[in-house]
């Protein structure tokens, strides 16, 4: 049976009816709405974790470009974890090294030419293409030249020839270190001779002793594909006493100032290179001496460090600076040419180092030691000396070899018992 029409009750229905439609549209908003704000701080959260991870420490994001493109930065990576082996260098340099080039009195007459020249160059002929080969070649001239003829001197107080000086030009050595014990042998007019020799040379660089305050202070730094390499030359000390200006010889003395030294090389270039002239001589191992230093030079941050002095070859070892890095030392290379009285003196070693640079900076790649030979013979012409790798010198070199017990397998059985 119907129920009577009641209008006062249909118009509270329609109200209801009404009033459902609004919860239910204001439900659907409320629902959007959360869902709106639920998304953006999904992004808000996303968006800040990414700018965290873009930051380059200094509070401010990177553009899109330079995250997508740009190598990692050294920030985010631990740099002195990572093993040479384990990077990819975009450019290479190689920096050869050689021993003392010790010039006895025998040694200069055998580079004369009988009318008061000399021509030094077959000194070398028998490792020149690997003196060319190089990037860079370095030589430690342990003597000093000078210009008075009548001032050429042997041990113990040496001065020879500038054509020494262009005789490692024309074989092609870039570099040379001077900073030894024997630089002061001819007191102020030796250092200032020298000096005014490579001044006429720009093609060689050379290291150690100065003749200005202003050359002192000035770093030596050598480029080559692209990547920068400062050179520093320190010694011991020196036989004929000091100079009279504190600034002619590089000393391996004042902490402060080598400190300072490389602080200075480390803001002109992408690695720093020490040539020290120290330890004992006639000895085969680091003295404490050497270790003292080798640890100060990598606590430092310098790269690597290539000694000379003991007129011994000595091993080349890793030091691990204060920061993680690790510098390879050649304690000492030795003598490249000389005319010492022991077999050993006769045996040296030529460095080769790999200096790289990949997305992370610049650092030695590779590093190797091979062992040199003075090879040194007399006869009716008079004494001839040659230096050599020992991989080239053969029996019947060592039959005609001025010094006894320089057979091959002797200067062999030598090195080995010497890098073991």
């Amino acid at each position: 049976m119907n129920q009577p029409y009641d209008p006062i009750e249909e118009r509270r229905r329609q109200r209801r009816i009404r009033a459902e439609r609004r919860r239910r549209r204001n439900l659907a908003a409320l629902i959007i709405l959360a869902l709106v704000l639920t998304a953006l701080l999904v992004f808000l959260i996303v968006w800040g974790v990414k700018a965290i991870f873009r930051s380059d420490g200094s509070g401010q994001e990177q553009t899109t470009a330079s995250v997508t493109t740009e190598a990692p930065t050294t920030e985010s990576v631990d740099v002195n974890a990572l093993k040479p082996e384990d990077r990819t260098p975009q450019a290479s340099v190689t920096l050869l090294a050689v021993g003392d080039n010790l010039m006895h009195n025998t040694v200069m007459w055998s580079g004369e030419n009988g009318d008061g020249t000399y021509d030094f160059t077959p000194l070398y002929e028998y490792i020149q293409q690997d003196i060319e080969a190089a990037d860079i070649a370095c030589i430690n001239q342990e003597t000093i030249f000078i210009d008075d003829p009548s001032e050429y001197t042997n041990y113990p107080s040496f001065g020879g020839p500038t054509a020494i000086g262009q005789a490692l030009i024309d074989v092609g050595f870039d570099v040379a270190t001077h900073a030894t014990n024997h630089c002061y042998d001819k007191y102020d007019q030796g250092i200032e001779d020298t000096i005014e020799f490579w001044r006429q040379h720009p093609e060689m660089t050379w290291l150690g002793i100065h003749d200005s305050q202003e050359d002192a202070d000035t770093i030596r730094v050598v480029e080559k594909s692209g990547i920068k390499i400062a050179m520093l030359n320190y010694t011991y000390g020196t036989n004929a006493g000091q100079p009279s200006q504190s600034y002619m010889i590089d000393y391996l003395w004042d902490e402060d100032k080598i400190a300072a030294d490389i602080e200075k090389a480390k803001g002109q270039s992408d690695i720093v290179i020490v040539f020290a002239h120290w330890g004992t001589e006639n000895i085969f191992h680091a003295d404490d001496d050497q270790i003292k230093w080798a640890q100060f030079f990598a606590d430092h941050g310098v790269g690597a460090v290539i000694g000379g002095h003991t007129h011994t070859v000595q091993p080349v070892q890793t030091v691990t600076g204060k920061d993680g890095n690790v510098m390879p030392v050649f304690y000492s290379l030795g003598n490249f040419i000389s005319h010492m009285s022991n077999y050993y003196n006769m045996l040296g070693g030529l460095a080769r180092l790999t200096i790289s640079r990949d997305e992370y900076g610049v650092y030695v790649s590779d590093y190797s030691l091979e062992p040199t030979m003075t090879w040194a013979t007399k006869d009716a012409d008079g004494y001839h000396f040659r230096a050599m790798k020992l991989s080239d010198y053969t029996e019947e070199m060592a039959q005609s070899h001025i010094i006894e017990n320089t057979g091959v397998q002797t200067m062999k059985d030598l090195y080995d018992d010497i890098m073991s």
